[in-house]
């Protein structure tokens, strides 16, 4: 298995598709290993051999590539690959020791997290490899390692909405880092929004239950469904508040839900959902807190009449701008 392993590594690093921080590992232990001191050869002459040998079995476009820009290090290299050749890497204390530092190497990087963004007024749903799912809003972005993840069921919300269908498992709880916060579950449906304008993190739970970890002792809250928590990324406090199930995730099929929502997260809204980028004209229009429920929403124009219906305010639109006032 090690020398399975360490050929699909060096296979990785000449194809071109080994990650940047793992092929710095491998130079820097081929640097290691490679000095002029290395005496598995009779003379100069056979280790050039040995180099123009195993040089000319490297991809033609491998050979290209690194013809002038890394020839010096890949002569480093081949003396290496012809050394291992010559020696054997079941025959020499000194490789084993080295390879074992490579594995070590390349064992102890963090995961390489897999990125999944949506772009703005687009809503997509995310399958995740046990089989949960995550409904993304416009402009959210997750992060997660696909390869080892029904080991360690860890999902980062780095911003926007999201809503999690997380399938049971009792052996393999799922998590969410979003901002400061931890949330931990087994199997349960619930929806995070992380407002990076607002700095505000909220969530909802729809089924099931949720724990929160706020880092410290006394900032560990469960939730039940009906029950959400607003958490303040700038003064660190947490705010409960009762919710209606039935509405945490009506985004999803096009609606709207907002219980008290401040300027900025209305604003935030609009824009990842249409593009619309929200303005005020005065500061009683910023303080105000909106409220309001559509089913489904017809257009930007619907829902911008109905904020200035419920709160007396009018509004006029240029292009993507919108201004709110009195």
């Amino acid at each position: 298995m090690k020398l399975e392993k360490f050929k699909e590594i060096i296979r990785q690093y000449q194809t071109g598709i080994l990650p940047d921080i793992q092929k710095k590992n491998v130079d820097r232990w081929f640097d290691h290993i490679s000095e002029d001191e290395i005496p598995p050869f009779k003379s100069n002459e056979e280790r050039l051999r040995m180099q123009a040998e195993i040089w000319a079995k490297m991809p033609v476009e491998f050979q290209q590539q690194h013809k002038n820009t890394r020839l010096i290090k890949m002569r480093r290299w081949v003396s290496a690959a012809a050394a291992i050749v010559v020696l054997g890497l079941s025959g020499s204390l000194f490789f084993r020791t080295e390879l074992r530092n490579l594995f070590h190497l390349q064992e102890n990087q963090p995961p390489l997290l897999t990125e999944f963004s949506t772009p703005i007024g687009k809503l997509q749903k995310l399958q995740l490899p046990d089989s949960s799912t995550i409904f993304l809003n416009g402009n959210a972005k997750v992060r997660f390692d696909s390869k080892n993840f029904k080991n360690k069921r860890q999902i980062y919300l780095d911003q926007g909405e999201a809503f999690f269908a997380v399938k049971r498992d009792s052996l393999h709880p799922f998590s969410i880092k979003v901002g400061k916060l931890g949330v931990e579950v087994l199997g349960t449906s619930f929806n995070i929004n992380h407002s990076i304008s607002a700095k505000q993190i909220t969530i909802d739970v729809k089924t099931g239950r949720v724990r929160v970890d706020g880092g410290k002792p006394d900032h560990t809250y469960l939730l039940t469904a009906g029950k959400g928590l607003h958490y303040n990324e700038t003064n660190a406090t947490f705010q409960h508040f009762d919710s209606n199930p039935q509405y945490s995730n009506v985004w999803i099929e096009g609606g709207i839900f907002l219980n008290g929502a401040t300027f900025e997260e209305l604003s935030e809204l609009l824009y990842n959902r249409y593009g619309v980028v929200l303005k005020y004209d005065t500061q009683d229009t910023k303080a105000f807190s909106y409220s309001l429920l559509i089913p489904q929403v017809q257009s930007v124009d619907q829902l911008l009449q109905m904020i200035c219906n419920i709160h007396q305010l009018k509004f006029r639109r240029t292009q993507n701008e919108v201004t709110l006032y009195p």
